[in-house]
């Protein structure tokens, strides 16, 4: 008997080699197949795959560009790079180049500016336009306008708050934990806004929601389900987007799945938007007599609304985002329309203020060149200039007695 299964177990010790070799080798093809998929889907899928936070500047390389052009270009791409924060959600992390410097806090380098106890101090909020995408350290609109402080003999400090894809809620989020926290507070708040209101609404089909909502809230919604054993990790993998992308154009997908929310009536969703950006504004309004700041809000000039003569490359950057983004344009028309007719105390609309300018100055539906942005602050700081009494009613200056 023991004979006997000696030479059973003699019999199967090589099948049992065999099928183990086998197996390896079927488990070393399944994981290169998976690798080699992974890398083709990331290279197809990519394209597609990114999730906006703002209607970024257009900075593609040419040979025209200039070596200090390729350089901020490159310190652009470097420092665009985000990190949790709270409250407020993002800024970005800390950056130190030539052209672009960003602290520990997320906020970028104003030049000209001189900040202690005693100093006049502004904070200055916004989205990427104010930030500066587009310019380096030395040429965003708040530098500018700390440049014409200088030049005007009036020592100022300019605090940069703006940040790519901030919506004017996460604005007066950030004002609040900065009243909180600061050493020295702001003797003056501007807020430089207008097309993230239109393009979150646009976006999310909802007003006073942040850039990416729904990416975010389809995020938090499947986290606690995350902590828990399950296989939908293979839901991350680059070949599960890159083949949920072809069976979307597949004749069996249910598209009116991803038809169920129709989109928004500008019109109406206007309203909407400019009620939650009133709102703010008496909320900003309320805390500057609390802290005793004043407060100052302008809506920035976009391609959409301008009457601007537009230059061949401007025409061919709107006409990209206009394509990217069907329907865009008329929900930025509509809400700045809406913000005319309402005309709101303090708001000064400025979208209009490079319709008489040739030049070309735009490099995203929003975003400025430096020459755009000198014109920009020189307007502003005509207005920051007007006496706190004059600016606060309605026979203040208004765009046309500044123009």
């Amino acid at each position: 008997m023991v004979e006997s299964r000696q030479v059973s177990a003699a019999q199967y010790t090589p099948l049992l080699k065999h099928f183990a070799v086998r197996l390896c080798v079927a488990v070393t093809l399944c994981v290169g197949l998976l690798v080699a998929g992974e890398i083709y889907s990331y290279f197809r899928y990519l394209p597609a795959a990114s999730d906006v936070l703002e209607l970024a500047a257009n900075l593609e390389q040419s040979q025209k560009a200039s070596p200090a052009e390729r350089e901020y270009r490159k310190e652009f791409a470097q420092a665009n790079k985000i990190t949790y924060y709270p409250w407020v959600l993002w800024r970005r992390k800390r950056y130190q180049g030539e052209v672009i410097s960003i602290n520990d806090e997320g906020v970028r380098r104003t030049l000209h500016t001189r900040c202690d106890d005693k100093t006049f101090t502004i904070w200055m909020f916004g989205d990427s336009v104010m930030w500066g995408a587009g310019a380096p350290d030395a040429e965003t609109i708040p530098s500018l306008i700390a440049a014409n402080y200088e030049k005007a003999g009036r020592p100022v400090c300019i605090v940069n708050y703006a940040e790519k894809g901030w919506s004017n809620t996460q604005e007066l989020i950030g004002l609040m934990e900065g009243l909180k926290h600061a050493t020295r507070r702001p003797d003056v708040a501007l807020f430089y806004d207008g097309g993230t209101e239109a393009f979150t609404a646009y976006q999310s089909r909802q007003a006073d929601v942040h850039s990416n909502y729904t990416s975010f809230k389809n995020f938090l919604d499947k986290w606690g389900a995350g902590q828990k054993a399950h296989f939908s990790y293979f839901s991350q993998t680059n070949t599960y987007h890159f083949l949920d992308k072809i069976a979307a154009g597949a004749p069996f997908h249910r598209k009116e799945e991803t038809a169920a929310v129709a989109a928004p009536d500008p019109t109406l969703m206007a309203v909407d938007v400019v009620r939650n950006y009133v709102q703010n504004m008496e909320i900003v309004n309320a805390l500057g007599k609390q802290f005793g700041f004043r407060a100052i809000f302008a809506w920035y000039p976009n391609m959409a609304v301008s009457h601007k003569q537009l230059t061949p490359d401007e025409q061919k950057t709107l006409t990209q985002e206009y394509t990217k983004y069907p329907g865009m344009g008329e929900m930025y028309q509509a809400v700045y329309k809406r913000a005319r007719e309402l005309d709101p105390p303090g708001l000064f609309n400025l979208g209009d203020l490079l319709d008489d300018q040739k030049a070309s100055l735009y490099v995203g539906i929003s975003h400025l060149k430096p020459e755009g942005n000198q014109i920009v602050a020189d307007r502003l700081f005509k207005i920051l200039d007007v006496p706190q009494g004059a600016s606060s009613t309605k026979s203040s200056p208004s765009n046309k007695t500044l123009k």
